[in-house]
């Protein structure tokens, strides 16, 4: 496929600023990127998937069909993933990519490619809420305003889920989280404790160790903690007294699940709006600047959106 947009991940900014992804370290110069979009342009031998010229995203955890966890219907835990910018394989910071084609999906009609990109992070907030299962009635909170806590409030809010609020200490992004519905929004997790707020369901998805431990001491007895985000350092260490006294359980999320084309229906029915969340755009040869606006996590920039 010609790729058309590429946001950058955390993950990819960790993997260039480390060196290594969770110890992997890359064998070759890595080509970095697994959000991304763009056009089929050829088809392999025996390829039944998009025709030529169609418009596409693309669900980047590709599995092998055959080991134990794929006969479990647990695709995106498969033995033998490949994953595009996780060594040893190669990413799409680039003008073309060969992709499965039963991981690429066609974008309705009207949704940009910048949209496009940013529906696998979409993905990942849409497959943490189905592996909660938050009822109506349940208070939710999640951790962190970035691009995965902002996919699991706006996922939320489209299932109908009332009771939302969300922590985030950069202004700018808060002020977005309350704009899609979070209520409250507040800077610390001390605020909510203040307020005597507990969650039934909390999302962690600020990516740091610190943040697990603050979400297990925001859950009332016998809630759910999901860790969504990827912690850096990758060690997460808390006391046992909370979730143990409270009967807590930990859910760890991966990724997502066949998400993709559920994602891409949200968007297409304007249940989810993409154009709300502030992205900037970056030519392939400034890949390095938006590497940097990633590091930085400024308050009126989400995204950083390469356009190779």
């Amino acid at each position: 496929m010609r790729v058309r947009a590429v946001a950058i991940c955390p993950s990819d900014w960790r993997l260039y600023e480390d060196g290594h992804a969770g110890g992997v370290v890359p064998d070759h110069p890595i080509i970095q990127g697994h959000e991304f979009s763009g056009d089929v342009v050829a088809h392999g031998p025996g390829v039944d998937g998009p025709p030529i010229g169609a418009r596409v995203a693309v669900e980047p955890s590709w599995h092998c069909g055959h080991c134990d966890s794929c006969q479990r219907g647990l695709t995106h835990l498969c033995r033998n993933q490949v994953f595009p910018s996780f060594p040893q394989r190669d990413g799409a910071l680039a003008e073309y990519i060969a992709c499965p084609a039963y991981a690429c999906c066609v974008l309705p009609e009207g949704i940009p490619y910048v949209h496009g990109a940013l529906a696998e992070p979409l993905t990942v907030g849409l497959h943490a809420l189905r592996l909660a299962a938050p009822r109506p009635d349940e208070q939710v909170i999640i951790l962190g305003a970035g691009m995965v806590g902002l996919s699991v409030l706006m996922c939320a809010r489209a299932m109908g889920l009332p009771k939302i609020a969300l922590v985030e200490p950069v202004q700018g992004r808060r002020q977005r989280a309350a704009a899609l519905g979070a209520d409250p929004a507040v800077p610390t997790a001390e605020d909510l404790r203040a307020e005597a707020l507990e969650g039934d369901v909390i999302f962690e998805c600020a990516g740091e160790g610190a943040a697990v431990e603050q979400a297990l001491s925001l859950a009332r007895p016998s809630g759910r903690v999901v860790v969504v985000g990827i912690p850096h350092p990758e060690r997460i260490s808390f006391e046992a007294d909370v979730p143990r006294r409270r009967e807590l359980t930990i859910i760890f999320s991966r990724r997502s699940r066949g998400e993709l084309q559920d994602a891409l229906s949200l968007m297409a029915s304007s249940k989810i709006d993409l154009s709300r969340l502030p992205v900037r755009e970056f030519p392939l040869e400034k890949t390095k600047e938006a590497l940097d606006l990633t590091a930085a996590r400024p308050g009126d920039a989400l995204r950083a959106v390469v356009l190779p």
